[in-house]
């Protein structure tokens, strides 16, 4: 069985075995997106946005888990990965709306955030867009609701984040962003997929000035393999052992429809 329904500013494909088990999926994903969007006035991540800077913002645990995540990867990428300065760029160019309580940024850099117990705090006026890595997070959850259900077997699809689990590997096309011709086919077994594109250069979450058309990594989980394809378009000094790190493996496409892998093997089934 397999349904699709528009969320995350994409389309959300969940396939398993039965409609209880799809809907499961649907309902992690949608929870999800009411906790982390930056669409939406009343989300946490709006309030921390708009009050953080003022007060400590208590979060649940699905989003303090994303803000911890999203920390590490500042760190571990040296700053490579900033969900604030990703923010700034989303508001400047319009991708994101600034509701009427949250104040202009003044702050462009992680370090501004703090992380206590379930509180945020930020030490001054600034914007963060968790766009880069809650799709995965969102994607891993819809997993373990299935999981929880019963299914021994599905496959989620958030607009080229996905994870596939159950006894028979599910066989994955990545495409070139440009033609949408199938360029590699991957066996995806009890793990995540995830692909960043962008050809016309403008993107809040992947550097310009890259030579990329689109970077893909494959991860135990889908959180990281989302984070992970910003970073590894970036090309940090440490890609190779960030990504050994995570267990994780990459691959990207040039501009000339070169398939380029990044440190260990990553198109292995």
């Amino acid at each position: 069985m397999r349904r699709s329904r528009p969320l995350l500013g994409t389309y959300v494909e969940i396939t398993a075995d039965s409609s209880g088990i799809v809907e499961a999926g649907f309902a992690a994903v949608e929870r999800i997106q009411a906790l982390l969007s930056a669409h939406d006035p009343k989300s946490e991540l709006s309030r921390i946005n708009c009050l953080a800077h003022r007060q400590d913002v208590e979060v649940s645990a699905e989003t303090f888990a994303v803000l911890e995540r999203a920390t590490h990867w500042w760190r571990s990428s040296g700053g490579v990965f900033d969900v604030v300065a990703a923010g700034e760029r989303s508001l400047a160019e319009a991708r994101i709306p600034r509701h009427s309580a949250q104040p202009r940024p003044a702050e462009r850099d992680f370090r501004i955030v703090t992380l206590d117990g379930r509180k945020v705090q930020l030490a001054g006026p600034a914007c963060l867009d968790l766009g880069g890595i809650a799709k995965g997070y969102a994607v891993d959850e819809a997993v373990r609701a299935m999981r929880r259900c019963g299914a021994d077997r599905g496959l989620v699809n958030a607009g080229g984040d996905l994870y596939g689990f159950g006894a028979e590997p599910w066989s994955i096309v990545v495409v070139d962003p440009r033609t949408r011709r199938p360029v590699v086919d991957v066996l995806l077994h009890d793990e995540a997929l995830a692909t960043s594109a962008c050809i016309d250069g403008s993107s809040a979450h992947l550097p310009a000035g890259a030579d990329w058309l689109s970077v893909t990594v494959r991860a135990p989980n889908a959180c990281d393999a989302d984070a992970l394809t910003k970073i590894v378009w970036a090309a940090p000094a440490n890609v190779e052992e960030l990504l050994r790190g995570a267990g994780a493996h990459a691959f990207g496409i040039r501009p000339d429809g070169r398939i380029e892998e990044v440190g260990r093997p990553a198109l292995a089934a």
